[in-house]
């Protein structure tokens, strides 16, 4: 079965219940371990993967290796997104997450995934299966190498590197710390030169983080898939399984538990660059309201999400409208308070001063972590920009009134808990307070 048939089967599928799919997925499992009726597991066929997934037997001056190839065309409909926005999507908006540099055109870019023998790394370590994505034509192509035996990974290696020429730059779903160098490690064992050096790498992982993080329990890239592009799998083999499913395809030649975990690393792929295309929607749209009003976000968490993204990179203009419009927008009581102290700060940066004062004040009235930040940050103010010593003092001798609390104190440090280190700076300004006032009598 294709990968086109599985996302025919994955639309059209009813849904289960999650015991349902619980069970299915452990006696799929159960029925990989089987031994095949046709082959004892001593008599070994390491070529057996020809059977359960379309592909070809290619060879190179490295030998042979196997090659899946599958188009989705254009018009193909995935989750909220057609197959055909990957390729129409405007990206220049990503451009924001590079110092000096702008993306690639989507033609030039490639998605690249791996399955591989372990989660740890190190040497030990072998990509047994790497998928690309890419922009053909009118499809998206994937191609996926596999290494049928470990003898053929430098023939993997070598034809990953040529195909890779053709493109400029690469996205990656935790590539900088995981799939990258585990690749280039191989390239290192192999001694042949790494394809990666040349390429502008986005590893989409951090980025979504600081996006959907507030509202997501997970930004693992199947919830990911699930919650921004509205996909459910069903019929996927789970990650923690792949390593020991790859390890009994080499121990009896029986490829045929291996046919999901291509489909797998093919959806993977395809949703990576899905999400690629709905990052670059939400940076472009953060700080636009759009012909019709505001622009569409799922969530009033993703835009306060993306006003910390900008602040990270550096946009603070984009950053203080973002969070203006999450707080107009309404946020949930528990994340409130860190929107008002972000877009007090960006305030403060800026210089805009009074600006900021007045949300510290909002801020001193709330029973949270941020009261006595707000309440140092006052008293500060009035003292050294107002040169206002009363009020100034008026703002420390309330933050005094706050019972001693657990190490920390302030932002983080826990509602209502005065820290004995944050107790003693507004004892020592207090008695500064103290003296000039003093002096002002005088």
């Amino acid at each position: 079965m294709n990968l086109e048939e599985k996302l025919r089967q994955l639309r059209n599928a009813a849904q289960k219940t999650t015991r349902d799919l619980e069970l299915e997925r452990q006696l799929d499992y159960l029925r990989r371990l089987e031994p095949s009726p046709r082959r004892l597991p001593a008599e070994r066929v390491p070529h057996g993967i020809e059977e359960y997934v379309e592909g070809l037997v290619e060879r190179n001056e490295r030998g042979e290796y196997f090659v899946a190839r599958q188009g989705l065309p254009f018009g193909r409909p995935y989750g909220k997104l057609r197959v055909s926005d990957l390729s129409a999507a405007d990206l220049s908006p990503l451009d924001l997450l590079f110092e000096s540099t702008a993306l690639p055109d989507p033609s030039r870019l490639v998605y690249l995934d791996t399955e591989t023998t372990g989660l740890a790394g190190g040497t030990g370590t072998c990509a047994f299966l790497i998928g690309l994505g890419a922009i053909e034509g009118s499809q998206f192509a994937v191609r996926q190498f596999f290494v049928r035996d470990y003898p053929e990974e430098k023939a993997v290696l070598a034809a990953l590197a040529d195909v890779l020429t053709g493109y400029e730059g690469i996205v990656t779903f935790n590539g900088k710390t995981f799939d990258l160098p585990l690749l280039e490690t191989r390239y290192a064992l192999a001694r042949m030169k790494s394809p990666f050096a040349r390429l502008l790498h986005l590893d989409l992982l951090h980025p979504a983080r600081q996006v959907w993080k507030l509202r997501l329990e997970s930004c693992q890239l199947t919830n990911l898939e699930k919650e921004v592009l509205k996909i459910r799998r069903q019929g996927d083999v789970n990650g923690s399984e792949i390593p020991q499913i790859y390890f009994d395809y080499l121990r009896t030649g029986n490829a045929r538990g291996l046919q999901p975990v291509f489909y797998h690393n093919a959806l993977d792929i395809i949703t990576l660059a899905g999400l690629t295309v709905e990052m670059a929607r939400l940076i472009g749209a953060g700080c636009a309201e759009g012909a019709g009003g505001a622009v569409e976000f799922d969530s009033n968490l993703d835009l306060f999400g993306l006003s910390r993204l900008y602040q990270r990179h550096g946009a603070l203009d984009r950053s203080v409208e973002a969070c203006r419009r999450a707080l107009r927008a309404g946020l949930p009581q528990s994340v409130e308070p860190r929107a008002l102290w972000q877009l007090a700060s960006q305030h403060k940066r800026r210089r805009e001063y009074e600006a900021a004062a007045a949300i510290w004040v909002q801020l001193t009235l709330r029973d949270d972590d941020f009261t006595i930040a707000a309440l140092e940050e006052l008293a500060i103010h009035y003292e050294h920009r107002r040169r206002d010593a009363p009020a100034a003092l008026s703002y420390v001798e309330a933050a005094l009134n706050i019972p001693v609390g657990r190490p920390g104190g302030g932002v983080g440090g826990g509602a209502g808990a005065l820290s004995p280190r944050h107790r003693g700076r507004f004892l020592h300004r207090l008695s500064r307070l103290r003296r000039k006032q003093e002096k002002l009598k005088v």
